[in-house]
């Protein structure tokens, strides 16, 4: 008897890969392992990474959407680098200039999303992004009140995240999983600075930040993999 063996598609791999180094870094992270988050931290972005660049070239492939959507993966992994370097750093200055670094870079990273999305139909509706607004605006309440320093740094990168995040909601074909990873990237970083200012105990803080990594993780895979799919798809050409 002939057992059929069947081979895991590279979809599955992805994913697979994806779980695992996200898992690790959301775990070494939360932990505040510096040496094990600073090892784990770049790789579920690598996978992403690979995914994008697997797309280019193939046939119905949108030059333009490629390249915005590999500028999304490559501002975000130079952003968690150098949030990473925020986030285990001793030196006050040293840490509001990496924390500046790294909005800067998440705010490319946005941009190139807002682009695309835009590329893809989608347009910024007032009853989508002032709910965004609202909730994020809590955090720069909180700013204004414990480090009101770094609100003009975070301040414009919120609004580039809501922005994204109400565009991600209104794309024209049911999307369920682009709109998810909008809402969730919104959430985690709501949760940042919740977890940065008003949380003190080191339990709750575990669980934050674990929330904060597990969601973010999760957000870029559902919106990076979407607009994969998105640019990939016959018929949709738009440049």
């Amino acid at each position: 008897m002939t057992l059929s063996r069947r081979t895991p598609s590279r979809a599955v791999i992805a994913a697979g890969l994806y779980t695992a180094s996200a898992a690790a870094a959301t775990i070494a992270g939360a932990r505040g392992h510096r040496r094990l988050a600073a090892l784990t931290k770049p790789l579920p972005m690598l996978v992403l990474g690979a995914v994008t660049v697997s797309t280019i070239g193939k046939e119905n492939t949108r030059a333009a959407d490629s390249a915005l959507l590999v500028g999304a993966v490559a501002f975000s992994a130079a952003g968690d680098r150098a949030m990473l370097l925020e986030e285990f750093g001793t030196d006050a200055d040293l840490r509001e200039r990496h924390l500046a670094l790294g909005a800067g870079l998440f705010a490319g990273a946005q941009a190139c999303l807002c682009a695309l999305l835009v590329r893809r139909g989608a347009r910024p509706r007032v009853a989508k992004l002032l709910p965004r607004l609202a909730l994020l605006g809590e955090s720069a309440v909180i700013l204004a009140r414990k480090d009101p320093a770094a609100l003009p740094v975070l301040g414009p990168y919120g609004n580039a995240l809501a922005t994204m995040s109400a565009l991600a909601s209104d794309a024209p074909r049911p999307q369920p999983a682009l709109r998810a990873g909008g809402v969730l990237f919104v959430l985690s970083d709501l949760a940042i600075i919740n977890r940065r200012y008003l949380l003190t105990d080191p339990r709750s803080r575990l669980v934050a930040e674990t929330w904060v990594l597990g969601s973010y993780f999760a957000a870029q895979w559902l919106l990076v993999t979407s607009l994969v799919t998105a640019t990939t798809t016959p018929g949709l050409r738009t440049d």
